[in-house]
């Protein structure tokens, strides 16, 4: 008659609780208020060396995207595309900048709102949210699709800070709203990037 040896069975969990508590603390890190507030702003840094490497085209195009009226993040890609950019470099630049933009608000959302003129800023943008979840009840419904596709189809007061406050008004998890947010934002892109690389071709 055999027994099971209880020495093996501890060492066999033993061996386990180790990888679980690595794993747990490697999660713990992007839980910390310090890494979501600092890691956000470091990915921003190269755009900012980005843009003083090239003002022309680079400064142009990430100006365009901030401040052009309407959608900027297709006026951004033409007009990085007429400073002489591939098209695909202004997409992929507008695409880390949405996504970059959705993190930092998706994660320090109630921190910010304790800041006095950014709390302003932030909580019209959070009004916004509610007016375009009124005139679209779709979007509460359907949740990560809609925001994809409201990305992907840019109209005007559906950015990337008012779709990520609408995935928090409509409680979708902070990762479903910025990989709705990014992947909305990269694939809209990379076809108005497309588009414009097809319509050079065909001129020449």
């Amino acid at each position: 008659m055999s027994f099971s040896s209880p020495i093996k069975s501890d060492s066999g969990l033993s061996a386990a609780t180790p990888s679980k508590e690595k794993k747990k603390g490697q999660i713990s890190i992007f839980k910390s208020p310090l890494i979501r507030f600092v890691l956000p702003i470091v990915f921003a840094i190269p755009v900012v060396f980005l843009a003083l490497s090239d003002i022309e085209a680079y400064g142009a195009t990430i100006a365009t995207f901030f401040f052009a009226f309407g959608t900027g993040e297709i006026s951004a890609i033409i007009v990085g595309t007429a400073m002489g950019l591939n098209p695909f470099i202004p997409a992929l630049l507008v695409a880390f900048i949405e996504s970059d933009m959705s993190l930092f608000i998706t994660w320090n959302f109630e921190y910010l709102k304790k800041i006095p003129k950014i709390g302003k800023y932030i909580a019209k943008y959070e009004e916004k949210a509610g007016e375009v979840l009124k005139k679209r009840k779709s979007l509460e419904e359907a949740g990560f699709f809609s925001i994809f596709a409201a990305m992907f189809v840019p109209l005007h007061g559906t950015g990337a800070i008012t779709m990520t406050l609408v995935g928090r008004l409509i409680a979708i998890s902070e990762r479903k709203t910025w990989l709705a947010v990014t992947l909305g934002s990269l694939t809209r892109s990379l076809v108005v990037a497309a588009l414009i690389y097809l319509g050079i071709l065909a001129l020449h």
